[in-house]
């Protein structure tokens, strides 16, 4: 009888208790494998230091990998940087356009920083567009990898003290870590570990302001994408290390002469009666912007 109902109470649990949402699988990726880098400043800024797609090639050394960053400063999940002198929904479209024709097998998503000034009243607003963005991305069968904002710095006054608005950071790291969970997506999370708190060594600076990340920020950060996807990235000597940042750097700076050039409005844009001869030279780039990249190969490979 208590054997009996020992049975009947374990499957009353089993079945009442809400199913887990299966993890993702772990993180393998291969030779020819496309990652895009997308959402705001913090995502814009990492082109300019390299070490988040160093872990990702040294973790993969054999593997031939592309990076294309799509960061853009200020940004938002409804695209409200990218519309130039058209409105966010336009901006949005051709975002969704060359995401689709650059056809990535990772996205790396970084949003959430800018949307939190919204605080408690925005939380809904962003979740919808969130799923908005993630059903706009299902075509192109990229895997996606969110990572969340991170705390501000305290760096003392003049500055404000972050700390109510980093509550509110909080709200919207936590609805991106669920919206990962449900949908079987990666979660990286910036917002319990990239920030020490209190701040600790006064020596490490970790942001320039508070906000924006230095090399070093992006360097723990990079860390931390290592350990939350389970990576294990092999090390680089020193000199081939600041080569392949060298590089990187450079192949970045292309790539975003390729796609943001600074005279778009002339080349691309409604002047581009006056200039937009000369926007032919753009696709030019992409020679170069391979040549790097297969340098970078043989020299992560051979290390």
């Amino acid at each position: 009888m208590n054997q009996r109902l020992t049975v009947c109470l374990l499957l009353f649990i089993f079945f009442s208790a809400p199913f887990a949402s299966a993890a993702p699988p772990a993180l393998e990726l291969k030779s020819g494998d496309r990652i895009i880098f997308l959402g705001n400043t913090m995502i814009e800024r990492a082109q300019k230091f390299g070490s988040w797609e160093s872990v990702f090639l040294r973790s993969f050394p054999q593997a031939k990998l592309s990076f294309r960053n799509l960061g853009w400063s200020g940004d938002t999940v409804w695209a409200e940087s990218r519309g130039i002198f058209d409105p966010p929904a336009v901006g949005y479209q051709r975002m969704i356009k060359q995401i689709n024709e650059l056809k990535p097998n990772y996205i790396l998503l970084g949003y959430g920083g800018n949307e939190a000034f919204a605080g408690k009243a925005g939380l809904s607003a962003f979740q919808n567009q969130l799923q908005k963005l993630i059903s706009d991305l299902k075509p192109t069968g990229a895997k996606l990898i969110f990572i969340s904002p991170h705390r501000y710095e305290n760096e003392g006054a003049p500055l404000p003290d972050p700390k109510n608005h980093n509550q509110h950071l909080k709200l919207y790291a936590d609805i991106l870590q669920q919206t990962a969970e449900q949908g079987d997506h990666y979660f990286v999370d910036f917002y319990s570990q990239l920030i020490p708190e209190p701040k600790g060594d006064p020596g490490l600076e970790w942001t320039t302001n508070g906000i924006h990340l230095t090399k070093g920020g992006y360097e723990r950060a990079a860390g931390i994408i290592a350990v939350d996807l389970g990576l294990k990235p092999i090390e680089l000597s020193p000199a081939v290390a600041d080569e392949v940042t060298r590089l990187t750097f450079d192949k970045n700076r292309e790539y975003f002469y390729n796609w943001r050039p600074q005279n778009i409005t002339y080349l691309l844009g409604f002047r581009k009666h006056e200039q937009g001869q000369n926007a032919k030279e753009l696709p030019q780039f992409i020679p170069l912007i391979e040549a790097k990249e297969a340098a970078i190969h043989s020299l992560v490979s051979s290390h």
